[in-house]
């Protein structure tokens, strides 16, 4: 395990950039510095992005100058892959160029070598949208030339990059590309890092376990003999004053990127939908974890007791970024009653549900949804064995003294939760008798079994769910 602080050498590279963003060849070349340390860390994304703001620099101090095929337009483009690309820094660097400096680097072609650049890296990253903004930006300069060669060459691998974007979404495992985590410094042995937030981005097969062992032997390497460093396991928040004097502490959380529309006042579970377009492009600067607790002090209790606080973090700056950590500059939480929580768990289970019977296999064309994923939810949802979520629900806020403690609105929004759960999973098992074959008729009796042994049960709590169904 390595002890280096190569985060720590990237942001010391990052810093040089920017210090010299007055000075093209020097900006330019620590940038450079930064995208090879990017890649000796195999972070090919945050390499990407360097090689982007390079490029960047160049193609606005060229259209800064009316000397390249390239508009104001292209450069909007530009940004939406790298916002760290700043029209203040590219109007230095143009001022800079006319005064002499870097004249013979700020060409199209240099600029082009470093769109290719970020599109190989890209394609490492397996970030492919990316890689079709960035031929998106390298065509215009071939058709200028009447390039004819390289046209083809780039509209080849536009079809190649497509064809790989619809895998990505076809694919009945959604994709991601990254693992996001906080990571809180406490303690005044972390100097300016302490009470400190941050959130990193690491490769999407980096697990919690992974990035805590690499970061306890990072920060443990530079403690002086008879200092301790204390993981802390959970979530929970942190009373830095609290906390035991010359101790340092880690807090390492695993977060979710938090999507533009994505509504963070829903009480529902998150899901990822292949629908949403969960693998385009898009570059995040919010985050969310939620953390289980009860009001008796325990983590986690019964239905009846679990609330649950989400909190919302806010970074300096947008991923994938020319840095493998951003600051958190903001953070705010709200929390979720447990009848809050349970009505959401049923909305979650339904709007999964949906979203199997409303998504067309792209790869065919037809509008049959994923076989796979339907037998997948429904199982989880219908089959006897694991009637408990749902039962669970109604024992906990259906019968007996719960159910007095409920305002009428929340005892109807559970009821019609529940009702809408039950009634989509109806429409689903129809649309699965449709969609299997012979070998899969056990399975299907199994289903049905299932949902009426459920709805039979249900009825013990609403009534009424006999005549709705």
């Amino acid at each position: 395990m390595m002890s280096i602080d190569r985060y720590a050498a990237a942001e010391s590279f990052h810093r040089l950039a920017w210090a010299y963003a007055h000075v093209p060849d020097l900006h330019i070349m620590w940038l450079l510095h930064l995208c090879d340390a990017h890649q000796e860390m195999q972070s090919w994304a945050e390499a990407a992005q360097c090689a982007v703001a390079v490029a960047g620099v160049i193609m606005q101090a060229l259209v800064g100058r009316n000397e390249a095929v390239w508009g104001k337009e292209h450069v909007t483009a530009l940004r939406k892959i790298c916002p760290m690309v700043s029209s203040a820094v590219i109007g230095e660097a143009s001022a800079a160029e006319v005064e002499g400096y870097g004249a013979s680097k700020l060409t199209v072609d240099s600029a082009v070598k470093y769109l290719q650049l970020a599109n190989k890296l890209f394609s490492q990253a397996e970030l492919h949208h990316f890689c079709a903004s960035i031929l998106e930006l390298i065509i215009p300069v071939y058709k200028n030339r009447r390039a004819f060669g390289q046209l083809a060459k780039c509209h080849t691998s536009l079809t190649n990059i497509y064809e790989s974007i619809l895998e990505q979404e076809s694919s009945p495992i959604p994709f991601t590309n990254a693992t996001y985590y906080r990571v809180g410094f406490y303690g005044d042995n972390f100097g300016k890092l302490d009470r400190k937030e941050y959130i990193y981005r690491e490769a999407r097969d980096v697990r919690l376990g992974d990035i805590m062992e690499k970061l306890s032997h990072i920060y443990e390497s530079r403690l002086d003999s008879g200092q301790t460093l204390h993981v802390i396991p959970d979530s929970r928040q942190v009373n830095a004053d609290e906390l035991q004097p010359g101790v340092s502490y880690l807090q390492i959380t695993s977060v979710d990127p938090v999507m533009e529309d994505e509504d963070l006042d829903s009480r529902k579970e998150r899901i990822i939908s292949l629908s949403s377009g969960s693998c385009r492009a898009r570059v995040f600067d919010r985050f969310l974890f939620d953390t289980p607790f009860t009001k008796n002090g325990k983590t986690q209790g019964g239905l009846e007791d679990q609330w649950k606080r989400r909190t919302v973090l806010q970074t300096e700056g947008s991923f994938p970024a020319l840095v493998n950590r951003l600051l958190v500059v903001k953070s705010d939480s709200r929390e979720f009653s447990p009848i809050e929580n349970a009505i959401g768990m049923i909305e979650t289970r339904t709007a999964a549900l949906r979203n199997e019977l409303e998504e067309p296999r792209s790869s065919e064309g037809d509008q049959l949804p994923r076989l796979q994923g339907l037998q997948r939810i429904l199982q989880g949802s219908v089959a006897v064995q694991v009637n408990s979520g749902v039962l669970g629900v109604c024992t906990a806020f259906l019968s007996g003294e719960p159910a007095t403690r409920l305002r009428s609105q929340e005892l109807q929004q559970l009821i019609a939760a529940l009702l809408e759960f039950m009634a989509v999973c109806k429409r689903a098992i129809r649309v699965h008798s449709r969609l299997i074959g012979e070998e899969d008729q056990d399975f299907h009796t199994q289903l049905v079994n299932g949902f009426q042994s459920l709805t039979a049960e249900l009825s013990h709590y609403i009534p009424a769910i006999l005549s709705e169904l």
